[in-house]
């Protein structure tokens, strides 16, 4: 079966680029960084998540990222203001509304980016290695770190952090994500897991697999992947599901017609179904993005799995 234009743009946004309320958590941060003004550290050699080694010579005054979690992470730390470019998928937090677009659906704009005369590039994945290499041999320093689990969020936290002279907040930040995953395991871990199935697209049955964020996510809210047996985003066939048997179905914001599945063949004889324990995430991005609000995903998934643990 083809996958439908709808479903490539969402597997496409949530590998690597995709709102939530202003209600959320923010960490906050101190007035001023106690290492913000620190230049000894420069030059320094990074290397990225692709393995490439690549010289930061001095702290950058104009950022372009091309990765929306990325940008979440330097708004995070305190360093916005040195941001100048970034993608059209970038809606948080507000303030890059504001801020030059040098990137879409279709990729960087080269020239976009070369006009905001950036200090350093942030890209992801899907910026491409020939874009990059010729931005690089202008005199710009890219480095791709888009994380591809939670333990790389936390090291490109520490990465920008210390590149943009916020190693402090940077610390600050990790520190707050791990101290709030483990309440959470901490609460959800004498409960029995529960069978969970996600729809990333009821066209076709696209479904998070081993290797994708909210598998991970899934297993550390207390709950078990039955799709963890495919490989990133897969199509699930309706006997499997079936078998399977979920009991719990979370589904994306755009999968489509979820109060339909208690007519949809496979998934209404599933307990899921029959239960009605049928549950959609308040946003793609906090489930998907290389980001700090990955702890919001994680408590969402939770108290989707668990309400129990989280009643006063």
């Amino acid at each position: 079966m083809k996958i439908s234009k709808k479903a490539l743009f969402l597997l496409t946004i949530l590998t690597a680029v995709a709102m939530l309320s202003s209600c959320m958590h923010t960490v906050s941060q101190p007035a001023e960084s106690p290492d913000a003004q620190d230049n000894s550290a420069y030059p320094m050699l990074v290397t990225d998540f692709e393995g490439r080694k690549v010289n930061v010579e001095k702290p950058p005054q104009r950022i372009v990222s091309l990765a929306p979690g990325i940008t979440e992470i330097l708004f995070a730390l305190g360093a916005g203001d040195s941001v100048v470019g970034v993608t059209d998928f970038d809606d948080y937090p507000r303030e890059v509304v504001n801020i030059a677009k040098v990137g879409d659906f279709h990729g960087p704009n080269m020239e976009a980016i070369a006009a905001q005369k950036p200090d350093i590039i942030f890209a992801s994945t899907l910026s491409g290695q020939n874009n990059m290499e010729a931005l690089q041999r202008l005199g710009i320093p890219v480095l791709v770190l888009e994380a591809r689990d939670i333990d790389q969020i936390y090291s490109s936290i520490q990465m920008i952090g210390e590149i943009t002279g916020k190693t402090h907040e940077g610390s600050m930040l990790t520190s707050d994500m791990k101290t709030r995953m483990e309440a959470i395991r901490e609460k959800v871990a004498s409960y029995t897991k529960p069978r969970v199935f996600y729809i990333v697209d009821l066209n076709g049955s696209y479904t998070a697999g081993n290797g994708t964020f909210i598998d991970q996510l899934i297993t550390l809210a207390g709950g078990i992947n039955v799709a963890c047996d495919g490989e990133g985003w897969v199509q699930y066939s309706m006997e499997k599901l079936v078998e399977k048997n979920p009991e719990v179905i979370i589904a994306a914001p755009h999968a489509g017609d979820i109060k339909s599945l208690n007519k949809m063949t496979g998934y209404k004889d599933t307990e899921a179904v029959k239960n009605d324990r049928i549950f959609v995430v308040s946003s793609d991005n906090i489930i998907s993005r290389t980001s700090y609000r990955i702890v919001l995903g994680l408590e969402e998934i939770a108290k989707f799995l668990h309400p129990e643990a989280f009643r006063d």
